[in-house]
């Protein structure tokens, strides 16, 4: 009957550890966001760009932001969690300066440039 103690408490160590790393992609690793799950909305004050950038998403949070410069381009990238105690913010605003900046990029979509492209 000791097998049968040991086979119970495998299988319910495997489930405990199956739903900790479920709970941890969903609400600490998260997905990277795409350009189709935000909303974004940019402003341009003389050599300044206020930019907000909002989930479209209402249990959605918002983490892990990194802006990358490369030339005159400047990058933004972010990860998608599930609302929760460890992430609760669902947009993020920043302001940008523009003096070296003619093109900001999210999630592979231009959501500002300043170069007229005909």
């Amino acid at each position: 009957m000791n097998w049968k103690n040991m086979l119970i408490k495998s299988i319910v160590g495997l489930v405990v550890v199956i739903s900790l790393c479920v709970s941890l992609k969903l609400f600490i690793v998260g997905e990277p966001v795409d350009h189709a799950q935000v909303y974004c909305t940019a402003l341009v004050n003389g050599q300044e760009l206020k930019l907000r950038i909002e989930s479209v998403e209402s249990a959605a949070a918002l983490r892990g932001w990194k802006l990358e410069q490369d030339g005159d381009t400047l990058y933004i990238s972010a990860r998608k969690v599930l609302v929760s105690s460890f992430f609760k913010e669902g947009s993020y605003e920043t302001v940008i300066d523009l003096k070296a900046i003619e093109k900001v990029v999210f999630g592979g979509q231009v959501i500002w440039s300043d170069v007229d492209e005909r």
